[in-house]
This record gives C-alpha cells, structure tokens and sequence, in this order.
C-alpha cells in the first residue's frame, strides 16, 4: 500500500494512492510525493478514491493521468520541460487543454501553443 507524502494527483497528505499511480510518481519525480506503507489503513478509502476518479474525470477530458501530473510542477518547471521535452503533437494538445481547464499558467499556455506553432487566443 502506498500513501501521498505530498499532494498529487488529487490525492491529500496521508491518504492511499493506487499503485500503479504511486509507482509512476516515483519514477516520475525526483522528491518522492508517496511512501510504501505496512499494514492495512485504518479506514478503508475505496469509495474516496472512487469518487476522487469520478470527480477528476468530469474535470479533465485528456484520459492520461500522467499528463495531469507533468503540469503538477511549477510554472517555471513545466515551462522548460514543455520546450526541452520530446513531446507528440497529441501529447501537447492533451497538455494545453488541461493547462486552459484547471490551473490556467499564461506562461505555460504560450509555451505550449509555441511548441504547437499555434497563436495564443
């Protein structure tokens, strides 16, 4: 079992993060946003991680977590990683929708449209 040791990908400090995704965040990051717990939590968070995804899907249409958690990191973060990174043409796109529907950076909006060779609107 895994628990967020930081906020990620809409999980609080303390709670249970899937498995899948806690393996991809610390490969993903160099600080490590969750821990590998013992034991069984207290309380079972099934139905908070249920609704979590529900919640999170409504928001977000791209479907790859993981391009919600490469916008995560600071503006200045994701602003090089956007210019320096290989990324596709799709991936890109995915990446300016989410930036435009939640934390809306004007820096990390124009880069991306840069990238796309795509004029800000």
């Amino acid at each position: 079992m895994y628990k967020a040791i930081l906020e990620i990908g809409g999980y609080e400090v303390g709670e249970e993060v899937p498995i899948d995704k806690a393996l991809a965040w610390l490969e993903a990051y160099d600080t490590p946003h969750v821990k590998k717990v013992e034991g069984v939590s207290k309380k079972p968070s099934g139905k908070k991680v249920e609704d979590r995804k529900l919640e999170t899907s409504a928001k977000k249409s791209p479907e790859d977590p993981m391009l919600d958690d490469y916008l995560g990191r600071n503006t200045s973060v994701v602003k090089k990683n956007i210019e320096e990174d290989k990324l596709s043409r799709d991936q890109l796109a995915n990446l300016l929708e989410l930036e435009k529907i939640d934390k809306k950076r004007e820096i990390v909006i124009k880069s991306i449209e840069k990238r796309l060779g795509v004029s800000g609107t």
